[in-house]
């Protein structure tokens, strides 16, 4: 299955990302999920009847997902679940045990902060623990040169 995300401005849509999903699925669409916090993510099997009821309903959306941004770019534009694939991606290919430890502690802080999008107060809070025990097996003489290394390239 081929999935795509449609980004909209949360400014110009009303209705709770519950019932957006309600209302997108009573269309016949094949939506996985709707999040909202800096934008309105509509995260959808793609298909062109799919696409065609979302842009119905919702309208163009203002950019859809993105497969050559990085990390960076989609996590400081609050695109987490797009920057926990980023580093899925990175994360099955590292062989370093200390810089895939690493890695992980960033994909559980943006599932962490994903959780916190939706509501999910509690579930963030455990994932984000998760993260710092693993950030804490680190060495204390890899934190300061290691975290820039992998925050610019991870």
């Amino acid at each position: 299955m081929k999935r795509r995300i449609y980004y909209y401005d949360k400014d110009g849509i009303s209705l709770t990302a519950e019932d957006l999903k309600s209302q997108l699925r009573s269309y016949g669409v094949e939506i996985i999920d709707v999040r909202t916090c800096k934008y309105v993510e509509v995260d959808f099997a793609y298909s062109e009847e799919n696409e065609k009821t979302i842009k119905s309903v919702l309208g163009e959306p203002l950019f859809t997902d993105c497969s050559t941004c990085s990390f960076e770019e989609l996590f400081f534009d609050f695109r987490f679940w797009e920057s926990h694939e980023v580093l899925e991606k990175k994360w099955k290919e590292e062989k370093d045990t200390q810089k895939k430890k690493y890695i992980q502690a960033l994909i559980l802080v943006s599932a962490s902060l994903i959780k916190y999008c939706k509501g999910q107060v509690n579930v963030s809070d455990q994932l984000l623990s998760k993260a710092l025990s693993l950030i804490s097996e680190l060495p204390e003489e890899f934190f300061p040169l290691f975290y820039l290394s992998i925050a610019f390239d991870p």
